[in-house]
């Protein structure tokens, strides 16, 4: 018996049925009270942390993705936090976040735009890796003439 591609295909479409568009989270439901608006946030990560070289900061960045995709732009959002008080840092003139592979002695080849948040966070766009290994995120700040760095580690895994 001789089935043709035309055949198989045709067979292929109907077994799969319609579309029923894209599947939807049936995980837990958010807790009673929670605003319908803080249901539909986006999937969070770990959060990671560390002081900064200067010890005058802490960078607190968190993946709003899990897990962290490779070779797929995604977004996090950072915290800068005075490690003497727990509020906001916000003594600097500039700040930026960076992601580099340091066995590799490369990084990033884009640009991350930085938008502040109205809890006082700001959100990562564009964060970008390439490919799987250990990988260092590098939130700077500059002061004036001082220059301060928070490196935190990152292994994206097969």
């Amino acid at each position: 018996m001789r089935i043709s591609l035309l055949t198989l295909l045709a067979l292929t479409i109907l077994a799969c049925g319609p579309d029923e568009g894209p599947a939807t989270d049936t995980g837990t439901l958010p807790p009673a009270g929670t605003a319908a608006s803080d249901a539909s946030e986006e999937t969070r990560g770990e959060t990671l942390e560390a002081r900064s070289s200067g010890g005058n900061f802490i960078a607190r960045v968190t993946p709003l993705v899990d897990p962290i995709p490779m070779n797929e732009a995604f977004s996090v959002s950072l915290s800068l936090i005075d490690p003497e008080t727990g509020a906001p840092f916000t003594d600097y003139d500039e700040v930026s976040i960076d992601a580099r592979m340091p066995a590799h002695k490369h990084g990033m080849l884009r640009e991350v735009r930085l938008t502040p948040q109205e809890d006082g966070a700001m959100r990562a766009d564009g964060l970008l890796l390439h490919m799987y290994g250990h990988w260092e995120l590098h939130v700077d700040i500059r002061s004036g003439a001082r220059f301060e760095r928070a490196q935190v580690s990152v292994r994206l895994q097969y």
